[in-house]
């Protein structure tokens, strides 16, 4: 495909939805790798997430724009003086929090965060690559791996997978490209805030209206279904604290920045994951460990959290001590 000058692009209707729907086209199989996240007592079975190196996400972006078609800023922050577990202990730690803006001129931009403990040899490599896909999901761009179970399987003597699962048919691009979708899904696989562009007029999209064919106002109403979903699973006192802390409004429909609406919606998705992590191991932990190690945090009981770096610190400490060394 041979790509035009994007140094100061507008795209038609015609061709940004064009481009939107190539962002959404999964990666090709042999870029999808698995990531062991949990693990039964035994260590003999463990569950796995599918995800892609962010090379690929790179490959993606400047096949379809050039790579003087878009760009990526970075702001990291630091917060010191907070108490972790690790290997059983109790440890004061702090957390690398690394804030991507991705911009493809044309089409606007989107920005994501990622976090990771200081003390991680990894740690900043973790959180850059974590806020830059999340900033690549708000244009489309490996989206679909939010629709993929995480599926246990046998592992061997190393920790790794045995047999790794087949990805769904849904997730191979010629499927894709076909018209196959996750079940569930909205049956056009747009992702909500990826139609989020310019008017035509030259606009660069960080202040979208709604165009001729209504797509941001359909896109932010999407953004809103889709974060007041998430009360029910993180709790109204998390749901509330992340919509006044992040999102500055009592409501998804008061947040009108719609960057800061995806943004949202992300700690929200995020924080479902961590509450649906948090619910596996204390089914696996007696009582007494559980308060135990919410005393020695100084965390709330779990249905009262309602922050992200109360949840990261409890749901970590409980794994560690649900390893198979660790009796409960």
């Amino acid at each position: 495909m041979s790509n035009p000058s994007f140094a100061s692009a507008t795209f038609s209707g015609a061709e940004i939805s064009r481009l939107l729907a190539e962002l959404e086209v999964p990666f090709p199989p042999h870029q999808v790798q698995w990531r062991l996240t949990n693990t039964s007592n035994d260590k003999r079975r463990g569950q796995i997430v599918a995800y892609a190196d962010p090379r690929a996400y790179t490959d993606r972006l400047n096949a379809l724009f050039s790579p003087q078609g878009w760009t990526r800023n970075y702001r990291v922050e630091t917060m010191n003086n907070i108490t972790r577990v690790k290997k059983g202990e109790a440890i004061v730690s702090g957390k690398v929090l690394v804030t991507c803006t991705v911009t493809i001129t044309g089409l606007g931009e989107h920005s994501g965060t990622g976090e990771e403990w200081a003390d991680d040899d990894n740690g900043m490599t973790s959180a850059d690559a974590q806020a830059f896909k999340r900033a690549c999901s708000c244009f489309g761009l490996g989206r679909y791996f939010y629709h993929f179970q995480a599926p246990w399987v046998d592992l061997d003597e190393h920790r790794q997978p045995r047999r790794l699962p087949p990805l769904p048919d849904w997730a191979l691009p010629e499927n894709w490209r076909k018209g196959r979708r996750p079940p569930g899904s909205n049956g056009h696989g747009h992702a909500n805030g990826a139609n989020l562009h310019g008017n035509g007029n030259g606009s660069n999209g960080n202040n979208p209206s709604v165009n001729g064919n209504g797509h941001a106002g359909t896109a932010a109403r999407d953004l809103d279904d889709r974060i007041a979903k998430l009360e029910a699973v993180v709790g109204p006192a998390f749901y509330r604290g992340v919509l006044r802390q992040h999102g500055r409004a009592s409501q998804p429909r008061f947040i009108r920045d719609q960057a800061l609406k995806a943004r949202v919606l992300s700690i929200l998705e995020s924080a479902s994951r961590g509450f649906g992590r948090l619910q596996a191991v204390t089914e696996r932990l007696s009582p007494e460990t559980v308060t135990a190690l919410l005393a020695k945090l100084q965390a709330p009981a779990p249905n009262k959290i309602t922050d992200m770096q109360t949840l990261h610190a409890v749901v970590l400490g409980l794994e560690e001590l649900a390893g198979p060394k660790r009796h409960a």
